[in-house]
């Protein structure tokens, strides 16, 4: 039977000193230097840049290795007006790097062309066949969106046949690379750049700004939707791109931003991080999951608002397909879980069927790492006994490397640290689980399996002001490498708890030895099977990230839960 662990509450030891010298210099609340310190930023001019993020804190992308020869390929191609490509992945990462092609060609003067494989048809990278029927319409120029690093077949077909590649990717690197006329990726080991976390959307970005010489800034809307979709650490580079992307989403200047907005309910909405993490990325997601990416490309690149709205209307329905989909999908694999996993003796969750949905399984691995936190492979295996799909991870283990361990059972796989796609035969999935799971267990260690909660900083009743809320939305946009801040209140009685909304847990917090005084709305989100814990009449401890929260005009603040206990409860 498998376990679902409690998690562990984690709170680091600041040094005093460091910790007084931020709140002096740059007049900080305690919490707001805590918080600082806990992302790696311990001395005040760090923190004036971290605080305050401007074009000048973008690198020279020509420090990236092989930029030069991509810089030249390129301006040839616009002065030759020769017929180029681009090779853009399914994901929102593929289709927003590929608009930022297409709209720096039409600039040119060049109407360039794209190509998106069927994720179902064709899977994922680059195929011969499509270099073939590329090369048949007489592209000369293949610039690639989130693939191509592992393309070594492909890649040398393109160049019998004539065509130039070059390669602009983010995924993990092999020992050796594909011959392009420029692979421009910053994993690579000699790649040169310090900023390693850039998507390809922003290495789209970096490109564009090496063959203008300019921060285009026009489309860093299209820059953080891939940022944030594909899960990018939001520090150094990435922090100036998405923030200054968010505010351009949020004027929704594209046709197509505004159509999506639009049927998803936030036309009036300031985007945030989680707005389009949990509301626009599905949606452009959904395409390249169920049907054609090319819909999203398109959706981003019309002038015509008719358009827009009738292919974001397609698209909010594809997504409300794919929720169906992925519940059922996660409704059975959580029960199989259930019966045939004992995390006593297994490291890792490997499940297969030919009844699932290729477009969806990595959702629904996701959500099975967040429910039973061990790196987990959801496969949907064809009619052939082809077996195809993806694969999460939890920290402290990397997925790539875990599996290039077990290559010999893979017909081909590639991704990242945390996520990672996959290709074998049906027969080597009891060997690919068996494997894969000792791999984990002889990495890992017991504490590693049970789900951390960070906290920045003990609060006291007195500190949860608007004055702290806002210098705490000072430190956004949120993300990796730079979560949410997440406080600890001590010793809370919870007043009139109750369930709301779908399976939501609200009740008020009140002072514990205090006065009859003002008390604060409390919202635990999904939380709703842990109502008893609540009604026990214990005091709790609250791990919460403090907001405001407008209703009915009047602002009040809100502590969104991240976890809760009860107090004494280590």
């Amino acid at each position: 039977m498998a376990t679902v662990y409690s998690k562990r509450w984690v709170q680091p030891l600041l040094d005093a000193e460091t910790h007084s010298r931020l709140m002096r210099e740059l007049s900080l609340r305690p919490a707001t230097a805590s918080v600082l310190m806990n992302r790696g930023i311990r001395v005040p001019e760090a923190a004036r840049s971290f605080l305050n993020p401007s074009a000048s804190d973008l690198l020279d992308p020509f420090r990236l290795n092989e930029m030069d020869r991509a810089v030249s390929r390129i301006r040839a191609a616009v002065r030759r007006s020769e017929r180029v490509v681009v090779y853009g992945d399914y994901d929102v990462d593929g289709v927003t790097a590929t608009t930022l092609y297409l709209d720096f060609f039409k600039r040119q003067g060049l109407e360039a062309d794209f190509y998106i494989p069927h994720r179902l048809k064709e899977g994922y990278g680059l195929n011969e066949s499509a270099i073939r029927t590329l090369h048949h319409r007489g592209t000369a120029l293949l610039i690639t969106a989130d693939c191509g690093t592992t393309s070594m077949e492909e890649i040398r077909l393109a160049a019998s046949l004539g065509m130039d590649v070059i390669v602009t990717d983010h995924h993990e690197t092999p020992s050796e690379l594909p011959p392009a006329t420029a692979l421009l990726n910053p994993k690579r080991a000699d790649a040169g750049y310090p900023e390693k976390g850039l998507c390809t959307a922003g290495l789209a970005f970096k490109v564009i700004q090496a063959l203008t010489g300019q921060v285009q800034t026009d489309g860093l809307d299209l820059v953080a939707l891939g940022t944030i979709a594909d899960v990018s650490p939001l520090t150094g580079e990435n922090r100036f791109l998405v923030k200054e992307g968010l505010k351009q989403l949020t004027e929704g200047r594209r046709p197509g931003i505004q159509a999506l907005k639009e049927v998803a309910g936030l036309k009036e909405t300031s985007i945030r991080t989680g707005t389009v993490g949990f509301t626009l990325a599905p949606r452009i997601n959904a395409a390249g999951r169920l049907t054609d990416a090319g819909e999203a490309v398109r959706l981003l690149t019309t002038r015509s608002r008719e358009e827009a709205l009738r292919i974001a209307q397609s698209m909010d329905r594809q997504n409300r397909l794919r929720q169906e989909i992925e519940d059922r999908i996660l409704e059975e694999a959580c029960a199989r879980v259930e019966t045939e996993y004992d995390f006593q003796n297994d490291g890792c969750i490997v499940l297969a069927s030919r009844q699932w949905h290729l477009g969806v399984v990595g959702i629904v691995a996701a959500r099975l790492v967040e429910r039973y936190c061990r790196p987990t492979v959801l496969l949907a295996v064809d009619p052939d006994g082809l077996a195809k799909g993806s694969a999460r991870s939890i920290s402290g283990f990397h997925l790539c490397e875990g599996l290039g361990r077990c290559r010999d059972l893979l017909i081909r796989f590639g991704g990242h640290y945390s996520a990672a796609g996959m290709t074998l035969r049906e027969e080597n999935i009891p060997a690919l689980r068996e494997r894969l799971s000792s791999i984990v267990l002889e990495t890992l260690g017991p504490e590693d399996f049970r789900p951390k909660q960070e906290i920045d900083a003990a609060v006291e009743w007195e500190d949860v002001t608007p004055g702290l809320v806002g210098e705490l939305e000072g430190l956004a946009p949120f993300g990796p490498a730079n979560p949410e801040p997440t406080l600890l209140l001590r010793q809370v009685i919870p007043v009139n708890p109750r369930i709301v909304g779908n399976n939501h847990v609200k009740f008020y917090a009140k002072r514990s030895g205090g006065s009859d005084g003002p008390m604060l709305d409390v919202i635990g989100f999904r939380m709703g099977e842990r109502m008893a814990v609540i009604r026990g009449g214990s005091r709790l401890d609250l791990a919460f990230t403090p907001e405001r929260n407008v209703w009915q005009g009047r602002e009040r603040i809100q502590l969104r839960l991240k976890d809760f206990r009860p107090s004494g409860e280590a």
